[in-house]
């Protein structure tokens, strides 16, 4: 009898878990159109990788469509190109939608702000502009955010004696209260450039191609999430 109960308590267990993979296999990628919101690390430019990581994505996962959106030294405050304030112009019929930022943010000093703030001169302020624009412009797709890694070309703390991780903090906060997913790779090991990852190395901390299609691997299962 505790035998049959067991069976009974696990099967709505397993049905709901092949009910997942079932819906993330029913994706035709093939009809996707994926906004690719970013710094220099996306801008198509930027000739440190000759591939980049949505090129590698897009290959594997046959996605139909790939919109860029990097521009190098872009921030999403309002301090240089800010993303919170591009996102108004992207393609309003894309399906997926992400954003790789917080590099520049940090580095050029901009202020962290609170949970509070609500305008794009904080870095606090600007992803909630950012975030909340995102799911109003794109309801129902799927949106998500991807952190810096961790890197040493800069000091520990900027200018306000804030650290880098501080604004990776920032991300996971205003993510969980717009329900936005949120890739960490400032916590990977094989993504720190100045450890495991420096092998993904190039100028600074950019990524050479390697790191780019490593990144690749990294962001996959993360879209295949959303």
């Amino acid at each position: 009898m505790k035998k049959f109960l067991c069976v009974l308590i696990l099967l709505p267990i397993l049905l709901i878990n092949t009910v997942n993979v079932d819906i993330a296999k029913a994706v035709d990628w093939t009809n996707v159109t994926w906004n690719v919101m970013g710094d220099s690390l996306t801008d198509p430019n930027n000739t440190l990788a000759t591939k980049k990581y949505y090129d590698y994505i897009q290959e594997d996962m046959h996605i139909k469509k790939v919109n860029i959106y990097g521009i190098s030294g872009s921030t999403v405050s309002n301090n240089s190109n800010p993303m919170s304030e591009r996102y108004i112009n992207m393609d309003n019929g894309a399906d997926l939608i992400t954003v790789f930022t917080g590099f520049n943010d940090f580095s050029r000093n901009v202020p962290l702000g609170n949970s509070y703030d609500t305008t794009n001169n904080t870095y606090y302020g600007a992803l909630d502009v950012l975030l909340k624009g995102l799911v109003q412009k794109f309801p129902n797709k799927k949106i998500g955010l991807i952190s810096m890694y961790a890197f040493s070309q800069y000091p520990v703390n900027n200018q306000f004696g804030i650290p880098d991780y501080a604004y990776v903090n920032a991300e996971i906060d205003v993510c969980n209260r717009y329900k936005v997913k949120h890739l960490n790779l400032y916590e990977m090991d094989s993504m720190n450039l100045a450890t495991d990852g420096s092998k993904y190395r190039a100028f600074q901390n950019h990524l050479n191609n390697q790191g780019h299609e490593h990144l690749a691997e990294i962001m996959e299962p993360f879209i295949e999430s959303l």
